[in-house]
């Protein structure tokens, strides 16, 4: 239960919880930020970033005192309201997505990030850099690459990628609060600060809620189990990144319990914040950037050739739905009812093989390596070298999550 005197919703949907949420952000992240920008130079603190950089190395060992004490905390497992986590709950979360990991990234790309543009409180931050173009492949696919190290299997471990993942993400969002604050002026006014707890929560839905919604749209069915077991994992890594009351970073008070809250915060975060494309042209932009890039990776077919990004357009249009599209400024592909049919059903094909093969492989380790293995066959054949999620070297060069 919530500590004492924490103020909790009577529903997901209220918007006064929400409304404080967007005033809030995450003291442990922005003190740090505030001392290593006290005591670093310039060329300190672009060196240390750098260090930083890749999500799949650990934190250097040589790195002031206010780094220190701030990883030491985030990359504490918390007490889950007065429980220890439970890291076998984790680990079944995680391989719900490593045994799906294909069609859940096309669900990642193709549904939760586009729908999120159509939020000028997330688009306006996204798009701030002016960079999108040159770097579509390394912001888009480097959150997915980040969300592997999150749900592969040991990444909550001592020193796991995911561990690693979530205490950079902080200071990431930390940097967004300082970014928007020097080059977003009236954005707070208008929408709370930048990164704040709605927001960020809203994100968890995507990694999530909306992927577990995106498997059942493609045909690959989840149990009651495996969804909440998959939404436990983002609820602990949600709690880790800094979601929760002031100064109680072990309640889960502003978390979603079960797959029903969040299905109800995300419908009153739509409610709140989703609007037209010609109100949001920077979610179209950013919209249309994860569209180009997405018709890149595919193989050269005659589709692609045509130049009407009808592969991408379809899956979109099946995980999003017409509406969804539109608000973010892409179009439904017309007519072509029959490759519609057929494509919709190629991720269901896809897991019905893997899982043949999960019969002579119980522990589902190899299925999760070759998956991980081919995604990121595809991330390198569309990009020229590995992706990862990095912190930016200065707030110039910031790439928002």
């Amino acid at each position: 239960m919530a500590s004492i005197g924490t103020p909790v919703p009577d529903s997901w949907s209220s918007d006064e919880f929400l409304d404080r949420l967007r005033r809030l952000g995450d003291p442990l992240a922005d003190t740090c930020m505030a001392e290593l920008a006290e005591i670093l130079r310039e060329q300190d603190f672009r060196d240390l970033f750098r260090q930083l950089g890749r999500n799949d190395t650990p934190m250097p060992l040589a790195v002031p005192e206010a780094m220190v004490r701030y990883v030491e905390r985030a990359r504490a497992l918390p007490r889950m309201d007065g429980r220890a986590v439970d890291l076998d709950r984790i680990g079944r979360g995680q391989r719900v997505f490593m045994t799906n990991l294909f069609p859940a990234a096309m669900v990642l790309l193709m549904k939760s990030l586009p729908e999120g543009y159509a939020a000028p409180n997330l688009s306006l931050v996204l798009n701030a850099t002016g960079n999108l173009e040159r770097r579509t492949y390394r912001r888009l696919l480097g959150v997915l690459q980040m969300l592997v190290n999150v749900s592969e299997v040991g990444g909550f471990a001592p020193d796991g990628k995911g561990l690693v993942a979530l205490a950079k993400v902080r200071l990431l969002h930390a940097s967004v609060r300082q970014l928007a604050r020097q080059r977003l002026p009236g954005y707070e006014d208008r929408y709370g600060i930048a990164a704040n707890l709605e927001d960020m929560l809203g994100t968890i839905m995507g990694f999530s809620l909306l992927v577990v919604d995106g498997l059942e749209k493609l045909k690959i069915q989840l149990s009651a189990d495996e969804k909440e077991d998959f939404y436990y994992l983002w609820r602990v890594a949600g709690l880790m990144m800094g979601i929760h009351p002031p100064g109680q970073p072990d309640s889960g008070a502003y978390m979603p319990p079960d797959l029903a809250g969040a299905a109800a915060f995300y419908e009153s975060y739509c409610r709140r914040h989703y609007v037209a494309a010609r109100e949001n042209p920077e979610g179209a932009a950013l919209a249309m950037a994860d569209l180009r890039m997405i018709n890149r990776m595919l193989p050269q077919t005659w589709l692609r050739r045509r130049g009407w990004m009808i592969v991408p357009r379809v899956f979109m249009a099946a995980l999003m739905g017409r509406e969804a599209m539109l608000r973010v400024g892409i179009q439904p592909v017309r007519g072509l009812p029959v490759l519609k049919w057929l494509l919709v059903r190629l991720p269901a094909l896809w897991n019905r093989l893997w899982r043949f093969g999960d019969r002579f492989d119980p522990t589902g380790r190899r299925h999760a390596h070759l998956s991980q293995r081919f995604l990121q066959g595809l991330i390198v054949c569309g990009r020229g070298g590995e992706v990862t999620f990095s912190l930016p070297d200065t707030l110039e060069e910031f790439e928002a999550l």
